[in-house]
């Protein structure tokens, strides 16, 4: 959605990312092979407020690190919270001032679906909180922006200017992984799409597959499969040549189909920007310091055709760094919720769709193997559509809270979500996430004037 989210790069992998692909060649490994791709780090796997077997998140965190980076500094104070306490409204208080006791994040229950609950987010106003899903939990605030606000918003996106969205790679940037799934030795034409979708980020259908080897002539005996025999150096080289002129001229079988730009309220004083921060703020319950100091937000443009596939817009958690906490570009991204709002209404298409919202079970190797990631062509076998409406915001968490420390738990692995195409018009969206490390104390430190 992150979210609608989200995947890119930031400026040095997008340099990376405008070079041809290089010639890719073959290293035997296992039951078929590893394709190495030295150099070029620009090449995208992912699947809109953005994985292989753990397909992790391809997300648009590390658009410019060194733009909002602040790495704490030991001798900074540390701002806590307590623990929010629900009252009668359901949402409970908070306080911004140093307490006893371990800070823990706030997230809301939503109660129940068809549950609505009254909030005061500019003074007053009065918004409605609707909570229409709970597995994930997804709000959703109707007018959270008025017709005017939308296009004030847009209007700074237009002023700013937008560039072609892109998605992070979800491997080491080093490498494709041919998926031979079931190990039979020969690829299939599921796991040849499965290939170049971590490959290239290119979504392709059994009759484009088909279309590509006709047109090379790579499939020697015209089985529909490419054997061990058949995969080597020279043919790797065609499949390369002929996906980057595909994606030169076919851009819409991309993941992503869209165009952004980023809006960084430290760097304006535009009083609707503010007015944003302190509604985001009144909404989610949650420690200033985590508001105000990652604080970037994201617009996007669809234009027809437009659409972002399934994705997750945060990483599941391991070892590495956050991105909100380094500059490195091998990091993680670590956003505990996602607001959207629409700023438009969209003439046809372009719903928010949530695949996998509300299945009893769920299997990331089984979702994958169904095609439902291709919401260009499968959004609607999704379970939850939400359909925009100019001025109206949709909230989830992506992550679960750890009940021992009261920081980020695990992600939530309901919330795959991306945009389906817009089939008539335009769609334009903003995104804010709230980034959430896996230590209080590191997102907390926060220097006091």
């Amino acid at each position: 959605m992150i979210m609608e989210g989200c995947s890119a790069l930031n400026p040095r992998q997008a340099s990376l990312a405008s070079r041809p692909l290089a010639f890719l060649f073959i290293v035997l490994v296992g039951s078929l092979a590893v394709l190495s791709a030295e150099g070029h780090e620009g090449l995208s796997s992912n699947v809109d407020s953005g994985s292989s077997s753990g397909l992790p998140s391809l997300e648009d965190g590390q658009e410019d690190h060194k733009r909002f980076y602040k790495k704490p500094d030991e001798n900074d104070h540390v701002r806590k919270t307590c623990k929010v306490e629900s009252g009668s409204g359901g949402t409970g208080g908070r306080s911004d001032d140093a307490c006893p006791g371990k800070p823990r994040l706030v997230r809301l229950a939503g109660e129940q679906v068809g549950h609505v609950e009254e909030l005061e987010l500019v003074p007053g106003k009065t918004h409605l909180l609707k909570t229409i899903n709970m597995k994930p939990v997804i709000f959703e605030i109707p007018n959270f922006f008025t017709s005017e606000e939308c296009s004030h918003i847009i209007s700074l996106a237009k002023e700013q200017g937008l560039h072609d969205s892109a998605t992070k790679s979800t491997g080491n940037g080093k490498g494709l992984a041919l998926r031979d799934v079931n190990g039979d030795q020969k690829l299939s034409l599921r796991e040849l799409q499965l290939t170049l979708e971590d490959g290239y980020d290119v979504f392709l259908d059994d009759d484009d597959i088909r279309q590509m080897y006709s047109e090379i002539g790579i499939d020697l005996n015209s089985d529909g499969f490419l054997s061990r025999q058949e995969v080597n150096g020279k043919t790797i080289g065609k499949i390369s040549t002929y996906i980057t002129k595909l994606l030169e001229e076919q851009p819409i079988k991309k993941s992503r189909f869209s165009e952004q730009t980023w809006i960084y309220p430290d760097q304006t004083e535009d009083p609707l920007v503010q007015s944003f921060q302190d509604r985001i703020s009144k909404l989610t319950q949650l420690p200033q310091a985590l508001i105000d100091k990652f604080s970037y937000f994201q617009v996007v443009h669809y234009g027809k055709h437009g659409h972002y596939n399934a994705h997750h817009d945060s990483s599941f958690i391991d070892e590495s760094t956050c991105c909100h906490l380094t500059e490195d570009k091998h990091c993680r991204i670590c956003r505990f919720m996602t607001i959207m709002v629409y700023l438009n209404d969209v003439e046809e298409g372009g719903e928010t769709a949530f695949p996998v919202a509300n299945n009893e079970t769920y299997n990331t190797h089984v979702f994958r193997q169904t095609g439902m990631m291709n919401l260009n062509s499968r959004c609607g076998d999704s379970n939850l559509k939400v359909h925009p409406q100019q001025g109206k915001a949709v909230v989830w968490y992506n992550h679960f809270i750890n009940n021992s420390t009261g920081w980020l738990g695990d992600v939530d692995p309901f919330t795959w979500h991306g945009g389906c195409p817009v089939t008539k018009g335009q769609k334009w969206i903003m995104n804010r996430w709230i980034s959430v490390s896996e230590s209080p104390d590191v997102d907390l430190a926060v220097a006091l004037p």
